[in-house]
């Protein structure tokens, strides 16, 4: 569906960088099993990964707020009211969680035991949340915009 969208279409290109984001929670996982099972020095390395990481996934903030600021008031002009408040709310969710996720990734004060459990606890509720959200743009709310929107000029604003 989405690539049958010109290059330059808003949801394409949101779609696109959902790929991206699940390309850097795959990521986010595989160090995550690193860290569990490392030594010390290996796993600073690993955490420092992490950090980086988060970082990158924080730094896809734009997407959200082109989300937020184009796509769902469109939604809302067009009466579809619901689902772009639901994900207003999940993005507030995930935005604290990737904030959280930099934090203990930097934050060396903690044992590195109990920092690698809450580390890791984040990761796995980070990456749960973010694919069930983009699961439920990608196949909910992007094809229901492209049903109700249906102007091109429209789109093309956007």
């Amino acid at each position: 569906m989405f690539n049958e969208l010109c290059d330059n279409h808003i949801i394409k290109t949101m779609y696109n960088e959902h790929k991206h984001i699940l390309c850097m929670l795959n990521k986010l996982e595989k160090y995550k099993r690193y860290l569990s099972s490392s030594n010390y020095n290996d796993g600073l390395e690993y955490m420092n990964y992490i950090n980086e990481l988060s970082i990158k996934i924080i730094g896809a903030e734009p997407h959200h707020q082109r989300e937020e600021e184009v796509l769902f008031i469109k939604m809302e002009e067009k009466g579809i009211l619901g689902p772009p408040q639901c994900m207003r709310i999940e993005h507030n969710i995930i935005r604290r969680m990737k904030h959280d996720l930099k934090n203990k990734s930097e934050n060396s004060n903690l044992n590195w035991e109990v920092r690698i459990q809450e580390v890791s606890e984040i990761i796995s509720n980070l990456c749960e949340t973010l694919r069930t959200h983009i699961e439920k743009e990608n196949n909910i709310l992007y094809p229901l915009a492209l049903q109700k929107i249906t102007k091109k000029s429209e789109w093309e604003k956007m």
